[in-house]
């Protein structure tokens, strides 16, 4: 009683590992910064990293497999959240069109023809391209599934098709990335936990991180 007393007490000092589940970008640039000043901070936390799409995420989520989940959304493709969950959102970036840098053309309606790359573990990149692209009065030809961006921009490099990527990420120099207007696309980031286990002190020291 008295161990689960000092594990739950917010004025005690954290202790104990914490089970994160999310996808590359937010690892990068929300949760391995955290790592390093917890380490100093908290030496007694322990950070437990697996790389997940949001689906993914959300489902080790609700088995109670992780403690805190790592997820996006895209304005033109909500997520659907549970009643269980508690959201805290992270960051936003808005999308472009990834394109060869030599490729003609300035709109998405532009590439009509060309093939289209998709993430392969998720599916709302796809859904706000099909949203687009019917807007813009096509159908797109999904052809390639990838998750990494690296090599979404390495098949861009290689005439292999075209796709949605962040428009403010460092490119490589065979990629550039065209605007999206009417509407604009952007990609929201959240920590997602289960209701009231934020009361959990190393969860709680991993979050305000």
């Amino acid at each position: 009683v008295e161990a689960a007393r000092g594990d739950l007490d917010p004025a005690s000092e954290p202790v104990g590992a914490v089970r994160v589940a999310g996808f590359a970008t937010a690892i990068r640039r929300s949760l391995v910064p955290v790592i390093d000043d917890l380490a100093r901070r908290h030496p007694g936390i322990e950070v437990r990293v697996n790389e997940y799409e949001p689906i993914e995420a959300l489902d080790l989520l609700a088995r109670d497999d992780v403690d805190l989940a790592l997820t996006y959304d895209f304005t033109l493709a909500p997520a659907s959240w549970r009643s269980e969950h508690q959201i805290a959102p992270l960051w936003s970036d808005e999308w472009g069109l990834a394109v060869p840098r030599a490729a003609n053309g300035s709109r998405l309606a532009d590439f009509a023809d060309h093939p289209f790359i998709v993430n392969s573990r998720h599916t709302a990149d796809e859904d706000v391209l099909r949203l687009l692209a019917s807007m813009a009065g096509f159908a797109p030809k999904v052809v390639h599934r990838i998750d990494a961006l690296e090599l979404v921009e390495d098949l861009i490099v290689a005439g292999l098709g075209v796709a949605l990527l962040p428009r403010h990420r460092r490119t490589g120099r065979g990629v550039r990335v065209l605007p999206l207007a009417d509407p604009v696309v952007s990609l929201r980031a959240y920590a997602v936990t289960r209701r009231g286990r934020d009361a959990w002190p190393p969860l709680r020291a991993v979050l305000a991180g």
